[in-house]
C-alpha cells in the first residue's frame, strides 16, 4: 500500500481545521458558563408571587429579585408608603 507523503498544504488545512475546532469549542464553553451564571444569579429560595408587578406585593420589602431590586431604586425612600 504505497501512500503519497502528507504535502506541506494537507499539515496547514489540518492545523488550520484544529483551530478552528478548538475556537468553536471554547466559545461554546464560555456560552454555556454565562448561561449557568446567569441562572444562578436568581437569589436562593425567591420566586416571583405577583408575575413581576411589584406595585401592591406583599412580598416587596424583602424581595430580592431583579424586578423588586429596580423599583425599589426607582421609588427610593417612598417605596414603602407608595406601595
Amino acid at each position: 500500500m504505497n501512500l503519497p507523503p502528507p504535502s506541506r498544504d494537507d499539515g496547514r488545512r489540518q492545523f488550520l481545521r484544529d483551530g478552528l475546532r478548538l475556537t468553536l469549542l471554547a466559545g461554546l464553553a464560555a456560552l454555556g458558563g454565562k448561561l449557568l451564571g446567569r441562572a444562578s444569579a436568581r437569589p436562593a429560595g425567591q420566586v416571583c408571587v405577583s408575575a413581576g408587578i411589584c406595585r401592591g406585593c406583599e412580598a416587596f420589602e424583602d424581595c430580592g429579585l431583579p424586578q423588586a431590586l429596580s423599583a425599589k431604586q426607582v421609588l427610593g425612600p417612598r417605596a414603602n408608603t407608595l406601595l
